[in-house]
């Protein structure tokens, strides 16, 4: 169904203002053929939740739409379950549906925003764990061919919050086809005797309890404190004696206690990626700042803090106008309620280049800019 002058704002996370000449949503994949008497070029976009773009003011094309939010079972057998989403449904509430109905393996992406059609583009990922290892196939449209087509997971190219449909924006996602374990502990128990059972069982179990000591402070007024430590948590969260339900409750809890909520507050969540480097250039890094976190990436690269990185330069609660960064996680930008996509990006620069001063080490953004 195409729409002429169509507002955006109640459609991207950030609440800005944004006009598109022409929109266009869809629930079923037979109404793309309306887009064949169009002749797109390269003036459109596609939209998921919006969660992780920055609009323009105007988009001179057609914003592109899917609605489609049915899940259905491909295949199921003891050791594994494919289950197919569509694009349109939310991702949150598609990670809800599987850990309720007693399926494993997408726990640690709770409360990531947006659709589960922007799922693959990012390749989002949180605690350790990344979409691209449960995506079995991705079922597309090619807007410029106007024909379907279905890539595997080799085909999709991904990588740290990268994947084929950034490089190839004609891609339109229409369904996602997930792998996931059929029921909790199955990769507890899968090819293994009750001995071997038994050991990890207790050398996990024994394992959770020093995390959780390790997490718990004291306070000043003798309470306790739960100390949100990335690797205790992306620790904890890789045990396979923990059932999905603990693990989502608690990725839950403190997403909610970290994340401006942007219902309450305009974002995108994080707005910039944190950067992959080798060991000898982290190491540069934390000399200029030793507070500066890294977590493993590989034999040879470290993952460097963007948030730390931010903070150090001071933009940590920092405001300008009616943009700002975020106190608690300087890598969300917050709109204010007034703010346009050219304060957002012009505030997003400001901070880029305060860390390349400070590091030599630039920090890309996450969300996808679309240029006016």
């Amino acid at each position: 169904m195409f729409k002429l002058k169509f507002s955006l704002r109640n459609l991207n996370k950030f609440q800005i203002e944004s006009v598109t000449d022409k929109y266009f949503s869809f629930t079923e994949n037979e109404e793309l053929s309306l887009l064949k008497n169009y002749e797109l070029g390269n003036n459109y976009l596609i939209l998921g939740g919006g969660s992780n773009i920055l609009l323009p003011c105007e988009f001179n094309g057609v914003v592109i739409q899917p609605k489609s939010q049915k899940i259905q079972i491909i295949e199921q057998s003891k050791h594994r379950i494919i289950v197919r989403s569509d694009a349109g449904l939310d991702w949150d509430e598609f990670v809800a549906i599987t850990i309720k109905r007693g399926w494993q393996g997408l726990e640690n992406l709770t409360l990531i925003p947006g659709n589960v059609g922007a799922s693959p583009v990012q390749n989002i990922g949180a605690y350790g764990a990344e979409v691209s290892e449960v995506i079995e196939k991705v079922n597309c449209y090619d807007l410029k061919n106007h024909t379907f087509l279905t890539l595997n997971n080799q085909e999709c190219e991904f990588s740290y919050r990268q994947s084929i449909f950034k490089r190839r924006p004609e891609l339109l996602v229409l369904s996602v086809d997930f792998i996931l374990l059929p029921k909790p502990f199955t990769q507890l128990y899968a090819n293994r005797s009750l001995l071997s059972c038994t050991r990890t069982v207790i050398k996990e179990a024994a394992l959770a309890v020093l995390l959780i000591i390790k997490s718990i402070r004291i306070g000043a007024s003798t309470s306790w404190k739960l100390k949100m430590n990335f690797d205790y948590v992306r620790r904890f969260l890789a045990l396979s004696i923990i059932s999905p339900t603990i693990k989502r409750a608690m990725v839950k809890y403190i997403r909610q206690k970290t994340m401006p909520d942007p219902k309450h507050i305009g974002n995108n969540g994080c707005f910039f990626k944190s950067p992959v480097v080798e060991r000898k250039e982290a190491a540069r890094i934390q000399l200029i700042d030793p507070a500066i976190k890294t977590y493993e990436e590989s034999d040879s690269h470290l993952k460097i803090s963007a948030g730390d990185l931010i903070k150090s330069c001071g933009w940590a609660g920092r405001r300008i106008g009616n943009v700002s960064i975020d106190k608690k996680r300087p890598l969300v930008i917050l709109n204010h309620g007034q703010a346009s996509s050219v304060d957002i990006l012009n505030f997003s620069l400001l901070v880029q280049s305060s860390v390349t001063q400070k590091f030599q080490l630039k920090i890309e953004p996450e969300v996808v800019i679309v240029a006016e």
